[in-house]
């Protein structure tokens, strides 16, 4: 575990600041020899940047003239779903890797109030990255996600207790959500975010001590909901994961689903879903625990191939340490959506939904002159969608230095097999791979110790620990693996198993003044 570190986020804001601050704001820009997305293909033709908004003509003085060098200028990309710009940590440094990744708009859907109040003053300007936040969302007593936010609260100096009304809200019926309706409104969300997890279980699972984390709200309260938040002209987002989730969700009347569902859609729900005019956000590489599903990628390809012959409204979102663009790759290998209309979703739907009432997403007179130039079409190739050569941002020439290349993380690599219940073949891969390819991946300890936390999240506690259990053999020096050893041993109720791996922590480091606590506490427990 490890706490906000100020001192490592200051560093990081000063850093951020000069590069971006070395942009070049200019009044009026001339921009030539470019070619220009449409919509429908890339148009050679001049245009200028009006203080922040494109003109396709222009009679008055002009302050410096761009050459775009024949490159192909398409609108910034969105990212309706990612939980970046929240952790004041590291939200200078995620800043500046979004827009190096031309990612400029992102929709926040679960966030911790108190912990945003920093980062909030860092984005939304011409020289940053535009973000849209939920703060905390609405589920059932024990419902998902508060199970994440538990494990999380210490590692933000926090106690579980603290993490309600800030990084959710429990509203069991509509008395209590009448009662918690001014503290929701009193955090200033863009919107609301509510949770459906298993909703046709709902009675079953809602007293149920084996289903905490893995429940979610009453599916008759959520039109309430709905109503409410429209009624203080507040958007609505859902967490599903089944079929019944997302009928629910659409019929109560909800602007977007956070997720493509883990279940086979009708084409009747598909049909509704654009009547409606219900948007749904991709999340292929979601974190999600699948609970035993072993062929996700048939599932979200028919789903996928259902919502567009439906035409409903797609948008991309991430959920998970990605950016858009893999996202964009992953749905791609799906073999579902062209390439155009991959590009479409990303560069004009994605940042339409997020931000409905900004011309944004298109390169048109009167649109904000947010742009990227790549070096090639993309319709043709989606690797020119991370070949950016150019970034403007309301009129300001962005300065981004290129990121160092990076190799695969060895977590991506097997988490399909994780996820899907398979530990034994994930480890096998593991096994291979570092055998086979040994300088393609990043091995490193903290590559097994998030996989074992993102299990843990998603309430696979068994796998948790034969991850972080495989992490200390391969690095028994690290204190940090033991400790995460024995937080997973801690969820899963074995105090004398998280006595023995928190001991070895602070043998290993002394100073662990975190671990010397919990330690404390657990061995009092035990004397009890």
């Amino acid at each position: 575990m490890q706490k906000n570190d100020i001192g490592r986020y200051l560093f990081f804001a000063l850093v951020a600041l000069c590069w971006i601050g070395a942009a070049e704001a200019h009044g009026v820009q001339r921009l030539v020899n470019g070619q220009w997305w449409s919509g429908e293909g890339f148009v050679k033709r001049e245009m200028y940047s009006v203080q922040g908004v494109l003109r396709t003509a222009w009679d008055g003085p002009v302050d410096a003239t761009i050459d775009l060098q024949g490159k192909f200028a398409v609108p910034a990309y969105g990212d309706a779903h990612n939980h970046l710009f929240a952790d004041n940590t590291r939200v200078a440094e995620q800043i500046v890797a979004s827009l190096r990744a031309g990612v400029f708009y992102v929709a926040n859907p679960n966030n911790t109030v108190r912990l945003t109040v920093t980062a909030r003053t860092l984005v939304n300007t011409s020289e940053s990255v535009d973000v849209i936040y939920a703060n905390g969302g609405l589920t059932a007593s024990g419902g998902h996600p508060i199970q994440i936010y538990d494990r999380l609260a210490p590692q933000l100096g926090l106690t579980p207790k603290e993490m309600e009304d800030e990084a959710y809200f429990v509203v069991d019926d509509a008395a209590a959500l009448d009662r918690k309706w001014p503290k929701i409104l009193e955090g200033k969300p863009d919107f609301i975010k509510a949770y459906l997890e298993t909703s046709e279980e709902y009675e079953k699972r809602a007293k149920d001590p084996a289903y905490y984390g893995k429940r979610g709200l009453d599916p008759a309260l959520l039109p309430t909901i709905v109503a409410k938040a429209h009624a203080s002209g507040l958007r609505v987002a859902v967490h599903i994961r089944t079929r019944n989730d997302f009928r629910v969700a659409v019929e109560s009347g909800a602007d977007w689903i956070a997720h493509l569902p883990l279940e086979r859609l009708t084409a009747d729900d598909a049909a509704l879903a654009r009547e409606r005019g219900t948007v749904v956000v991709t999340t292929v590489l979601s974190h999600r625990s699948l609970d035993g599903i072993s062929d996700v990628s048939t599932i979200h390809k028919e789903n996928l191939a259902l919502l567009r012959d439906a035409r409903v409204k797609l948008a991309v979102g991430v959920d998970g340490g990605h950016s858009a663009v893999d996202e964009v790759d992953a749905i791609a290998k799906l073999g579902v959506l062209s390439n155009s209309r991959l590009v479409e979703l990303l560069v004009r739907d994605t940042p339409q939904v997020i931000f409905p009432k900004r011309k944004l997403g298109c390169l048109d007179d009167g649109c904000e002159a947010s742009f990227l130039t790549l070096e090639g079409d993309p319709r043709h190739d989606l690797a020119m969608l991370r070949k950016i050569s150019l970034r403007m941002k309301k009129g300001h020439m962005l300065a981004i230095p290129a990121e160092a290349p990076k190799k695969a993380g060895i977590a991506d690599a097997i988490a399909p097999k994780l996820q899907a219940g398979d530990v034994d073949g994930a480890f096998a891969d593991y096994a291979r791979l570092k055998k086979e390819h040994p300088s393609d991946y990043d091995f490193s300890e903290p590559q097994l110790n998030a996989l074992g936390y993102a299990a843990l999240q998603h309430g696979a506690v068994d796998a948790a620990i034969r991850v972080f259990e495989l992490n200390t053999q391969i690095y028994p020096g690290s204190f940090n693996v033991w400790d995460s050893l024995g937080e997973a041993w801690k969820t899963k109720g074995d105090k004398t198993k998280a006595i023995e791996f928190y001991r070895k922590a602070v043998e290993l480091n002394p100073h662990y003044e975190a671990g010397k606590k919990i330690l404390a506490e657990l061995e009092s427990e035990g004397e009890r």
